[in-house]
């Protein structure tokens, strides 16, 4: 909880404006302070503002930002397929405030990398040179709480060809 606090004689009211996250309540405690207060169900900031008057003079106003954080969360598969020779890519999405890094550990097939887009996504790309199953994990981290791992199954299918001769001779 906050508690926003006042001077003046007599004692102000206080009321807030602004959308505040889901979860989170604002109460003139009637002393001349108010309280903010609840299990935030939003992450993000939120600018809101609170006014306090008492009929002496003008009512004074402040600017007042709120700052609810969030642990990281993956939220895309976990797992996805690329064909050999051709071009592919797949985006690792996550939640969370303020916006999460992403890294990628484990062996990726020739000509596959990982990057981290800086917007709480990172993309997994490129024309991947052999075929196989390949093992890797993400991580997402925020600063808030602890980072988030998922393990991430990359399947690399082989289009097919044939590799016989294209020709014969029959007697």
């Amino acid at each position: 909880s906050f508690t926003v606090t006042t001077t003046g004689i007599p004692t102000p009211t206080l009321s807030e404006s602004g959308a505040l996250p889901g979860g989170i309540t604002f109460v003139d405690n009637g002393n001349g302070t108010g309280t903010l207060s609840g299990t935030p169900t939003d992450s993000g900031l939120f600018s809101i503002s609170f006014k306090a008057q008492n009929g002496s003079g003008s009512p004074v106003t402040q600017s007042f930002t709120l700052t609810v954080n969030r642990a990281p969360a993956i939220t895309s598969a976990n797992n996805t397929m690329f064909t050999a020779g051709v071009a592919n890519s797949f985006t690792v999405t996550t939640t969370g405030y303020p916006t999460a890094g992403l890294s990628e550990t484990g062996p990726l097939p020739g000509g596959v990398t990982f990057s981290d887009n800086g917007n709480g996504t990172g993309t997994l790309s490129g024309t991947p040179t052999v075929s196989g199953p390949f093992s890797i994990s993400f991580k997402a981290q925020n600063g808030v709480g602890s980072p988030a791992t998922q393990t991430f199954a990359l399947t690399v299918n082989q289009a097919p060809a044939i590799t016989s001769a294209n020709n014969a001779t029959f007697t």
